[in-house]
């Protein structure tokens, strides 16, 4: 196929900070390559989030409404910000506990793409590049969230979908903070998983194979700390990293990896 024969689709719908779907008005759609892409009516973001709000209200569960919000932070990061600060006080529920832990139970199953940065312990070396990928210069994070999800919010082991608590917390610290997102990042350290659900799950997402833990996990971690400081010196990072606190695990654990922070 060539190029011609590819579509293409406009930076400024498939980027979440910069779309504003209907709202952009029919000059902006002209100059941006937008022509025909949209419906013709023009909305203020007032009125796009009285739309959002009603398709919320639509809904039948809390899970519906974290997915729909999800999609919606993934396409149109302004119109989801207005939504969510507008009705925290009944969405903080529903984009974090306890609504996040049934979302992260199905993140395989409803992923249509994903904020944040996904990080392999089989792939060590690509810590770097994928940082990288960001295209965000030093100064350009204030803050850092990651998880290894084996310990998520009392649901346990769920793997790669432990992302999503990741991505809920920045989103309250927004919605309730004020901390402009495009200056948060949220982070999976997929180590494996040890929940045999997901191991045998034909659609799981992550690394398929058991946690690793050890001087290899431990080694992974050190590289992540280093590479995330060298690139954002600036971040603060919070960190769920919960190895220890299986009954089956040494005690000292805990210990060993506050010293791999350090």
């Amino acid at each position: 196929m060539g190029d011609a024969c590819v579509p293409r689709f406009p930076a400024a719908l498939s980027t979440p900070s910069l779309n504003r779907g209907v709202g952009f008005t029919h000059e902006e759609r002209r100059r941006l390559g937008l022509t025909g892409r949209l419906p013709s009516a023009v909305l203020t973001l007032e009125q796009q989030a009285d739309r959002v709000w009603h398709q919320l209200q639509s809904l039948a569960t809390d899970l519906g409404r974290n997915l729909l919000l999800e999609q919606l932070h993934y396409r149109h990061e302004l119109l989801y910000f207005k939504v969510l600060t507008e009705h925290l006080p009944e969405l903080m529920p529903v984009v974090y506990t306890p609504t996040v832990g049934e979302a992260i139970q199905r993140f395989s199953d409803e992923y249509r793409g994903q904020r944040g940065l996904f990080l392999s312990i089989d792939e060590p070396g690509d810590i770097g590049p994928a940082f990288e990928t960001l295209g965000q210069g030093p100064d350009d994070i204030d803050l850092i969230v990651c998880t290894d999800a084996e310990a998520i919010l009392g649901i346990g082991d769920w793997g790669v979908g432990g992302i999503q608590i990741a991505v809920g917390k920045l989103a309250l610290y927004t919605a309730g903070g004020g901390i402009d997102p495009r200056r948060c990042l949220a982070v999976s350290l997929d180590v494996g998983t040890d929940n045999e659900q997901l191991l045998q799950d034909p659609f799981y997402l992550g690394n398929r194979h058991a946690r690793r833990r050890g001087a290899e996990y431990d080694q992974f971690i050190k590289h992540y700390i280093a590479t995330a400081h060298r690139m954002f010196p600036r971040a603060v990072a919070f960190r769920g990293l919960r190895a220890g606190q299986r009954a089956d695990d040494p005690a000292d654990i805990r210990c060993r990896l506050l010293r791999v922070q350090r």
